[in-house]
C-alpha cells in the first residue's frame, strides 16, 4: 500500500482482485483500531485462513424498506448506511489516507470520495470480531460495531445505529475463481439490534425485529462487472499467452 495515514478506506473497497501482500505497513495506522500492528495483522489473517480468496472482498446490498446499503469487505469491515447509496459510491474508496511521498490529499492513480466531518454523511462501521468455516463450503463471519465519532441526530440514523452486529453467511471461494470473470458479489448479512433507550423501543420495535432478517430480503443484487480485474489475473498467471 503505498500511501500514510488509516488505510481503512482503501482496504474497505478494496477492488476485485485477490489479496496478494500489505506493504509499507510500518508507515499506516494499525488496519483495526485500538490493536498494534501485529495484532491487527493477526486477525485479518484469521480470515486469510478461513477463506484467502474471499479476504477484503467487497460485497453489497440494498434494503429498499429501510432505505439501507450495505457494504462488507469480508473478513474485515461492514458499513451500514441509512440511505441508498449507489454502487458507484460504495465501490469507491474513502479518502482515509494520503499520497506516500507528499503526504498530501491526492492525487491518486484511482479515484476516492472525502471521508466528510459531517457524522450523518458517513457510514456506521463495523469490524471483525469472528470468522468461522461453518461446514458444507460455508463462512459465517461476525461484525461489531465501533463507537462513532460526533453524533447524528437523524431519525434514520439514529435507527440504523440500534444495529450492533452484522453476521455475513458466505460460500467460500473456489480455487479457480480468479481465471473467470471477476464481479463483486451481492451481500448476505444479519444485523442484531439492541436498545439504547426505553424512549425509543416503541418507534424501533418493528425495526428492530427486521434488523433480525437476512438484508438479503432487500431483493435488489446488484453486480457491477470487473473484467478488467480478471484479464489482469489471466494475463498474470500467463493464460493470455
Amino acid at each position: 500500500m503505498d500511501i500514510r495515514g488509516d488505510p481503512y478506506g482503501l482496504l474497505a473497497a478494496h477492488p476485485v482482485a485477490p489479496l496478494v501482500s500489505l506493504h509499507h505497513l510500518d508507515s499506516v495506522n494499525p488496519i483495526f483500531p485500538g490493536q498494534t500492528q501485529v495484532d491487527s495483522l493477526k486477525k485479518l489473517m484469521q480470515s486469510y485462513h478461513v477463506d484467502s480468496g474471499l479476504t477484503l472482498q467487497q460485497s453489497f446490498c440494498y434494503d429498499r424498506k429501510r432505505k439501507w446499503s450495505v457494504s462488507i469487505a469480508w473478513g474485515y469491515t461492514a458499513q451500514l448506511y441509512p440511505s441508498l447509496v449507489s454502487s458507484r459510491l460504495l465501490t469507491t474508496p474513502l479518502q482515509t489516507f494520503r499520497t506516500w511521498r507528499s503526504r498530501s490529499n491526492g492525487p491518486f492513480v484511482f479515484n476516492t470520495r472525502p471521508f466528510v466531518d459531517d457524522p450523518c454523511e458517513r457510514p456506521i462501521v463495523y469490524f471483525l470480531d469472528q470468522v468461522q468455516d461453518v461446514g458444507k463450503g460455508k463462512t459465517l463471519s461476525t461484525y461489531k460495531r465501533v463507537p462513532v465519532a460526533g453524533k447524528c441526530n437523524q431519525l434514520a440514523y439514529k435507527y440504523a445505529m440500534l444495529v450492533d452486529r452484522i453476521t455475513v453467511t458466505a460460500m467460500k471461494s473456489s480455487p479457480d475463481q480468479w481465471l473467470k470473470s471477476a464481479s463483486y458479489n451481492a451481500g448476505q448479512a444479519k444485523g442484531q439490534a439492541q436498545e439504547k433507550t426505553s424512549q425509543m423501543a416503541d418507534k424501533a420495535g418493528d425495526m428492530m425485529q427486521s434488523a433480525k432478517e437476512s438484508v438479503q430480503e432487500a431483493g435488489t443484487q446488484m453486480k457491477a462487472k470487473a473484467q478488467d480485474a480478471a484479464e489482469a489475473v489471466k494475463n498474470a498467471t500467463g493464460m493470455n499467452k
